[in-house]
């Protein structure tokens, strides 16, 4: 894996996340390209380069987005792409994992855990109550928005696999 040019993938998402996905919203509903990315890498990359592909990934989510009141939120997606990351590694030998719809049901199943864990966290370190209906509601509108665009965004990841480094030669370590 080359991961001056995954550092240059996350920018470029995290970029398109902050500045274009609010433009793409419907009703506030918002896809999450970087959870594309990181299931693509959790797919495709070696075991622990996919592991610390998602932790990075899940940092990067972390330090662009608000805490809690006066809580930081710093780590607590870090930890959830690390732990669906994991999950999605064990379960990918056993499904066609470059096919769209093995796509569409590891991003969907991805953002749900992850915004789970958001929320979870939310409700606990929160001041005040949390509308949780709500979150939850907004959670799987935004996974099945997500899942929906996700063949697209791993179309295009597909045609820089090379260039990414994620033709099994390039690992940091071994399996």
């Amino acid at each position: 894996m080359r991961w001056i040019a995954f550092l240059i993938l996350i920018y470029v998402a995290t970029v398109f996340q902050t500045t274009v996905a609010p433009f793409i919203a419907i009703h506030g509903v918002r896809p999450d390209v970087l959870i594309i990315v990181a299931v693509y890498y959790a797919l495709m990359a070696q075991r622990y380069d996919a592991f610390i592909a998602a932790w990075c990934i899940g940092l990067m989510v972390d330090l662009t987005s608000i805490g809690f009141g006066t809580y930081s939120n710093v780590g607590i997606c870090a930890v959830a792409y690390s732990i669906a990351a994991m999950m999605m590694v064990g379960l990918r030998e056993y499904t066609f994992r470059a096919t769209p719809v093995a796509q569409v049901l590891y991003c969907f199943g991805a953002k749900l855990f992850v915004s789970a864990a958001v929320i979870a966290h939310m409700s606990v370190v929160a001041d005040r109550s949390v509308a949780i209906g709500g979150l939850i509601a907004l959670a799987v509108w935004e996974a099945a928005y997500t899942a929906v665009i996700a063949p697209y965004v791993c179309w295009v990841l597909k045609r820089l696999q090379p260039g990414l480094g994620l033709t099994g030669k390039h690992r940091l370590m071994h399996n």
